[in-house]
């Protein structure tokens, strides 16, 4: 049964440009309707363009927000959200995870070089650049350990970026960018792994109930055989990241999870200002072109993503059972026709001719330990 609520809605707000129709715009429109029941309130979708300045609402934007966004929608703090709200732009984006090349390198406004040299031992081999010189200054450095993956903070599920083999490739990608980008948004360079693992780190509070998780995330190919983002596999707890990082893993997990720990406790401890209530870390794990195994955070995501279905399914689990404390759940994009028999279908494409996955569902399973 859902808790007494302090809300009496749900709002729904689309930030990124997002088509009307397809998958991305239906899956978050299902994760609204989703927070609505949980809370036991009515839902609003697209609540972005009336007068979103409402009281008593709890909003689920599909985007990080800035302060003026979240001031501009109504919202005072991270209990009023399902995502996150940052000082500044950048914070939500890769380039926050790499430090700059030296101190006379460009740089953002709020940009904070101690924090990202902080990072590093928590991240793998890389800069963020801000100018095209700076580019070519970090692959300078960095072309002696490997092949070098070039990043864009604007990329999603695995797009805007490219294995940069030499530096002919590099100035042919930059050339490729608009004049004002990377000293609006800045970019990354970073050691390519091989064998790579992509761990799954995070944390959430919904609904009056805290949820910690460490998981792993699949792949598929897509119609066009590309490999790409095919869900995630999480064990939840009860608790904080904290629970989860003194709780009984096996030596892999606890290194990835304290990989996150660390990323987060520095971000946080440089942005005071910084409100959470959603919080996913993709760690990864391989090796570098010699064969030395590397873990690191990749980035962050303070927003809801591939794995909130799988987060909100385990909520209503703790939700449901108050002496339940861990629960198995996962979810999965498809781009064929089969569903498991226990699945909880969440977008199923209009026509064979959709874009995107054709299948998004979610599974749960009974508890079993972590480790």
């Amino acid at each position: 049964m859902a808790p007494r609520s302090p809300y009496h809605q749900v709002l729904g707000h689309y930030v990124r440009a997002l088509p009307d129709t397809g998958h991305e715009r239906a899956t978050h429109s299902w994760l609204c309707e989703e927070v609505a029941r949980l809370l036991g309130v009515a839902c609003a979708h697209d609540a972005s363009s009336g007068s979103i300045a409402q009281a008593n609402s709890y909003h689920v934007p599909d985007d990080t927000l800035t302060r003026e966004q979240a001031r501009a929608l109504g919202m005072h703090d991270a209990s009023d959200l399902l995502g996150g709200i940052v000082p500044h732009a950048f914070l939500a984006t890769k380039v926050i995870s790499h430090p700059l090349v030296d101190e006379d390198s460009a740089r953002i406004d709020g940009w904070s070089q101690p924090l990202a040299q902080a990072l590093i031992p928590a991240t793998l081999p890389g800069y963020s650049v801000f100018s095209a010189v700076d580019a070519q200054r970090a692959y300078a450095a960095l072309r002696g350990r490997g092949r070098l993956r070039f990043k864009l903070p604007t990329g999603i599920g695995g797009k805007g970026q490219w294995l940069i083999d030499d530096e002919p490739m590099l100035l042919q990608r930059l050339r490729e960018l608009s004049t004002d980008y990377l000293a609006t948004h800045g970019a990354v360079l970073e050691l390519n792994l091989h064998e790579v693992v992509t761990h799954s780190v995070g944390e959430l509070c919904c609904a009056g109930v805290q949820i910690c998780y460490y998981g792993t995330q699949h792949s598929v190919l897509d119609r066009d055989g590309e490999e790409v983002y095919g869900g995630s596999d999480l064990e939840v707890r009860r608790g904080t990241l904290e629970t989860l990082a003194s709780s009984d893993l096996s030596a892999l997990q606890k290194l990835v999870v304290s990989k996150a720990c660390v990323y987060d406790r520095f971000i946080v401890g440089a942005y005071p200002e910084l409100q959470v209530s959603r919080r996913n870390y993709d760690v990864v794990t391989g090796c570098d072109e010699q064969g030395t195994p590397m873990c690191g955070v990749l980035e962050q995501s303070w927003r809801v993503g591939g794995a909130t279905p799988a987060e909100l399914a385990a909520v209503a689990c703790f939700q449901r059972d108050p002496s339940l404390n861990s629960v198995r759940a996962s979810t999965h994009e498809s781009f064929g026709d089969e569903v498991p028999g226990d699945a909880d279908v969440y977008y199923r494409a209009p026509s064979a001719a959709s874009s995107g996955p054709r299948l998004k569902y979610r599974r749960v399973s009974l508890p079993r330990p972590i480790a």
